[in-house]
């Protein structure tokens, strides 16, 4: 067989069938092999949203750092696309598709059209937090991560005593990489503002809710862990083993630990992902009056889900065999 057809269809393959592939033929492994960086990004333009840039693995509690266009970062996004049609499949509580927050009771089509918002909008997610692997720096140290099992990052009383460098490397917050962040969000375009808020609102009323604290500072605090770490956190707290929920509460605490030493001015940092989110999505809303604010996100939510019961352009639903 050509090897130019060989390529062409080991790039239509997951990664398990490709490693099976490579595992028939010595010659066959090095022609794919030599190929891996044009085979990873022609593969990734095959899920909704390819990254940006290198993206941090998402198997384990410690995240590491992928390149871009490497068999390792399509194994992660084919991890990643598979979680988010389970979560929002296998958890129906949390992804309340019929009668989501801010929004009417839905037909089964608007909750296909919510379904594909949803997709999308957690893939956003993961480009937020991938863009903490491609700053200066990217790899945390190990100590750091260490530094979550002695709870430095969990108590306001610690986290006012910690060094720069371990306030910079917090693998639960990663500050450094926070005006980055905001910065894509802010060049996003309204409907994908508005998709992510819908995601960030029904996470934080759903997880909330399985919580014994229910206040708003932890649904608040939820909203900004589900941006900063995207389908990684999610997962990690609705469907993860014993030590990777018991993360997800790590990461929880330490957001809450630093909500309140960055209220109280006790220590200096950038703004929140969800502030700047909520911010951006009321100017790009517009109004006069914070009523109008509203009044216009509301529209503009319902008209993103209910519409015409179109996709918007360029959107490409791929929810209907999951049902």
């Amino acid at each position: 067989m050509p090897s130019d057809i060989i390529l062409h269809v080991v790039e239509q393959m997951d990664t398990e069938t490709r490693e099976n592939f490579l595992a028939t033929n010595n010659g066959i492994r090095r022609l794919i092999e030599s190929y891996e960086h044009s085979i990873s990004k022609n593969r990734a333009t095959t899920f909704t949203l390819p990254p940006l840039g290198n993206v941090l693995s998402s198997s384990a509690s410690e995240r590491r750092l992928l390149r871009k266009n490497t068999f390792a970062m399509v194994r992660e996004i084919e991890l990643r696309d598979n979680r988010i049609d389970r979560l929002i499949r296998e958890c129906p509580r949390i992804f309340c598709l019929s009668a989501p927050p801010w929004l009417p009771c839905l037909t089964v089509q608007q909750q296909a059209r919510l379904w594909l918002i949803l997709k999308r909008a957690l893939y956003q997610c993961d480009r937020i937090a991938d863009i903490a692997a491609n700053i200066s720096d990217p790899q945390i140290p190990p100590e750091y991560y260490h530094a979550i099992t002695d709870r430095v990052y969990e108590w306001p009383s610690a986290l006012s005593s910690i060094t720069e460098a371990e306030f910079e490397f917090n693998p639960l917050t990663r500050p450094n990489a926070r005006p980055k962040q905001i910065e894509y969000i802010e060049s996003l375009p309204l409907e994908d503002i508005a998709g992510i808020f819908i995601l960030v609102n029904m996470l934080g009323y759903g997880l909330t809710c399985i919580c014994s604290d229910t206040g708003y500072e932890r649904k608040t605090i939820i909203e900004e862990c589900v941006l900063r770490h995207g389908t990684w956190f999610v997962w990690s707290r609705l469907r993860g083993d014993q030590s990777m929920q018991e993360l997800a509460g790590c990461i929880i605490s330490a957001g809450m630990a630093e909500l309140k030493q960055w209220e109280t001015g006790a220590i200096y940092g950038p703004p929140g992902l969800k502030m700047r989110l909520t911010r951006r999505f009321n100017e790009l809303a517009g109004g006069a009056t914070s009523d109008e604010v509203i009044l216009n996100i509301e529209k503009l939510l319902e008209k993103l889900v209910v519409g015409d019961d179109k996709p918007p352009a360029g959107w490409e639903s791929d929810c209907d065999d999951e049902e």
